[in-house]
């Protein structure tokens, strides 16, 4: 199902989208404190806020949300994007969340797991930079929605930059 010409099949990625997009304004993306949870609350569980951090570039995740630990059987939250965490899988999530800070633009991603002991899960995922007060992408936004392969069209993966 196409939700808002952007192609997401669940639609609360489709609803995180457009309140990111209302958030920012006329700015080059939303920042942190312009999210409100309150406003957000039905979608907590399926997001992944991810920090960044510079000098090296490293990111680290903050917080994982309910939804998304129970699909994967793990909580990741306060550990490092690795080659420990992720496996053969590394350089694409790494190489993702730095296109997202360094372009300051949002992505929408379909991958199967493969990589994971959980190779039946397929994600869908939107990831969205969250800049500081100078304009730097300090955060990203992930939200993520699982489901079985035996649903998805057998890609590996696909990634579209998303427009703002």
């Amino acid at each position: 199902m196409d939700y808002h010409g952007q192609g997401f099949r669940d639609p609360r990625l489709a609803y995180l989208f457009d309140y990111w997009r209302a958030k920012k304004g006329e700015r080059i993306a939303a920042s942190r404190t312009d999210l409100l949870p309150s406003e957000i609350k039905p979608f907590l569980t399926i997001m992944n806020l991810i920090d960044v951090q510079r000098d090296p570039m490293r990111f680290r995740h903050r917080l994982v949300g309910t939804e998304i630990v129970d699909w994967l059987g793990r909580d990741v939250t306060g550990a490092m994007v690795s080659p420990e965490l992720y496996g053969p899988a590394f350089e694409r999530v790494f190489d993702g969340l730095r296109a997202v800070t360094e372009e300051v633009r949002p992505y929408r991603r379909l991958a199967r797991l493969s990589w994971y002991d959980r190779s039946w899960l397929a994600v869908e995922s939107l990831e969205l930079p969250l800049i500081d007060s100078a304009g730097e992408v300090n955060m990203i936004l992930r939200a993520a929605s699982h489901f079985n392969v035996a649903q998805s069209d057998g890609r590996d993966c696909e990634v579209w930059p998303l427009a703002a």
